[in-house]
C-alpha cells in the first residue's frame, strides 16, 4: 500500500471531526422539558454570535430547513428555530450570561453544554464529583480568540507592556500623558464579573499584582463595551478579537516578547500574549444531539463558521514568516525555505502529554498531509522551552518536547523530516512567573 493511500485510510479511521452520529431523516427529534433540542449556557463571547451561527450551520449540514436565529425577550438569549427533515419544528437555546453561568446551569440540569471563554476553574470542576471536565472527552476547544486591549481610534499609543495595561486598569496611570500620549484622563471600561472575558483579563493581566479600579463602567456585552470605547477619546477597554469594531487594538509586549497586535496569524499560533481558547463542556453525554454538535464544531466546516463569525479558526493554513535578525542560522534556514502551519503544540501543565487542542491538531495535520498537493512535502518540528536553571537544561527540554510530538505524529503515519530544539530562545511570554512562562514551552510546525 502506498504512503498516500495509507494516510488516507488513517484519516478515515482516526479523523472523527467530519463524521456525524445522527441521521435526522430516520431519527425522532425529542425536545427537553423546556421544549429545546438542547441548550447552551455561558459565555457571552461565544453565545452572542458564534454559537447561534454554528448551530445554524450544523442544522444546514443535517438538511434542516427554514433555519432562523431569533432574539428572545430575555437580554443576551437567542433561539435557533428550524424544520427537521421529518418536518418537525425544533428549537435550540443559547443563553449568554457569562462563562460561570454555564457550569451552574449544567449542574442544575438546565444546560446540556457550557460555553466558556476561559478554561474551567477547579471550583467549577468540583461541582461534578463523578467526572473530570478537563478530559479530552468532555472538553472541546471551540476556537482561538485574542483578548484585545482597545482605545479610541485616534489615540496615539502604538503598544503597551502588560505591566502598563495593569497600571492603566488599576488606576495607577490616570493620564495618557504618563505614557507619552495626549494630556487626557484615562477612562476605564471593563466586562462584568460573570464574564469569561473578564476572567481571562484577570488571569493574564490583573493576577500579576493589580486590582481593577473600583466604580468604573462594566458591561455584559463585548460589543457594547467596544462601541463605547470607540466613541470616547481617552477610553480604554478589553474585549474579544471579534468585537473590536471601530476601536483601535494596541500591540502588547509580554516580558522580552516583540510587540504583537491581535491578528489572525498571531492568535492562531497562540503567540499573541493575550491569546486565549474558547471552550465547550459537556458533563452528561446522554443528549446525543448535543454530542453530535460538539463533534461538528471541530470539523473543517465548523471551523470555517468560526472564522466567518470573526474568530480564529483551527483549520490549518500556512504562514510566511520574516526571520528576525537575532535568530540562529539553523532556524533562519528553516524560516526562509519553509511555511509555518498555524498551530503550536503545547502540553498539559506539568506533564509530558499533549493538551486537548494538540490532540485535535494531530488529526488536523494528518488530514492536511493527506491532501494530494502535500504528498511530496515534509514536516519539520522546532521546539522552544521556558526558562530553566541552565541553557543546557532548556535545550534538552525543548528537544524532548519535539521528540514527543514526532512520536505522536509517527503513530498516525506522519513522518517528520527534521526536528530541533532551541531552548529558551525567542520567548513569547514573560519568564518570571511559571504559569505564564509555560507558554514558551511549545513546538512549532513547519512544512516544505
Amino acid at each position: 500500500m502506498t504512503r498516500k493511500w495509507l494516510v488516507a485510510l488513517l484519516v478515515c479511521i482516526a479523523y472523527p471531526m467530519s463524521a456525524f452520529s445522527i441521521n435526522f431523516e430516520s431519527t425522532e427529534v425529542v425536545a427537553n422539558k423546556n421544549g429545546y433540542l438542547f441548550e447552551i449556557h455561558g459565555s457571552n463571547t461565544i453565545g452572542a454570535e458564534l454559537a447561534p451561527n454554528l448551530i445554524a450551520t450544523w442544522l444546514t449540514e443535517h438538511k434542516f430547513n427554514s433555519i432562523e436565529i431569533k432574539v428572545t425577550s430575555v437580554p443576551n438569549e437567542k433561539e435557533v428555530w428550524a424544520i427537521s427533515p421529518t418536518k418537525q419544528l425544533i428549537k435550540i437555546l443559547v443563553a449568554a450570561h457569562g462563562s460561570g453561568t454555564g457550569f451552574e446551569q449544567i449542574r442544575n440540569g438546565r444546560a446540556d453544554i457550557a460555553a466558556a471563554s476561559r478554561p474551567i476553574k477547579p471550583s467549577e470542576n468540583a461541582l461534578f464529583p463523578t467526572i473530570d471536565l478537563t478530559q479530552y472527552e468532555t472538553e472541546t476547544v471551540l476556537a482561538i480568540d485574542g483578548l484585545a486591549i482597545i482605545t479610541h481610534p485616534d489615540l496615539s499609543i502604538p503598544s503597551l507592556t502588560i505591566s502598563q495595561v495593569g497600571e492603566l486598569f488599576s488606576g495607577k496611570i490616570t493620564n495618557w500623558q504618563q505614557l507619552g500620549g495626549p494630556n487626557l484622563t484615562v477612562s476605564i471600561h471593563a466586562r462584568d464579573d460573570k464574564s469569561g472575558t473578564f476572567d481571562t483579563f484577570k488571569a493574564l493581566v490583573l493576577s500579576r499584582g493589580y486590582q481593577l479600579k473600583r466604580n468604573i463602567k462594566r458591561y455584559e456585552s463585548n460589543d457594547q463595551l467596544a462601541k463605547q470605547v470607540s466613541s470616547q477619546f481617552g477610553a480604554i477597554g478589553f474585549t474579544a478579537f471579534a468585537s473590536i469594531g471601530h476601536a483601535k487594538a494596541v500591540a502588547i509586549i509580554d516580558g522580552e516578547s516583540q510587540p504583537m497586535l491581535p491578528k489572525v496569524s498571531s492568535i492562531a499560533i497562540e503567540d499573541y500574549p493575550l491569546s486565549r481558547r474558547l471552550y465547550l463542556y459537556q458533563a452528561n453525554s446522554s443528549n446525543a444531539f448535543a454530542k453530535d454538535f460538539l463533534s461538528f464544531v471541530k470539523s473543517p466546516t465548523g471551523q470555517n463558521t468560526v472564522a466567518n463569525s470573526g474568530f480564529v479558526s483551527q483549520n490549518l493554513t500556512e504562514l510566511s514568516i520574516e526571520p528576525a535578525d537575532n535568530l540562529p542560522n539553523g532556524y533562519r534556514f528553516i524560516i526562509e525555505r519553509s511555511m509555518r502551519l498555524t498551530t503550536n503544540f503545547r502540553f498539559s501543565p506539568g506533564e509530558k502529554t499533549l493538551d486537548n487542542k494538540a490532540q485535535d491538531d494531530l488529526l488536523r495535520i494528518q488530514e492536511y498531509m493527506a491532501r494530494p498537493e502535500n504528498q511530496n512535502r515534509s514536516i519539520m518540528l522546532v521546539a522552544f522551552a521556558n526558562k530553566q536553571n541552565s541553557e543546557f537544561r532548556a535545550q534538552l527540554l525543548s528537544e524532548a518536547r519535539a521528540l514527543r510530538v514526532k512520536q505522536q505524529l509517527n503513530s498516525i503515519g506522519i513522518q517528520t523530516n527534521a526536528m530541533t530544539g532551541y531552548g529558551e530562545m525567542n520567548p513569547v511570554a514573560d519568564n518570571t512567573d511559571e504559569k505564564f512562562a509555560l507558554r514558551n514551552l511549545r513546538v512549532e510546525v513547519w512544512i516544505r
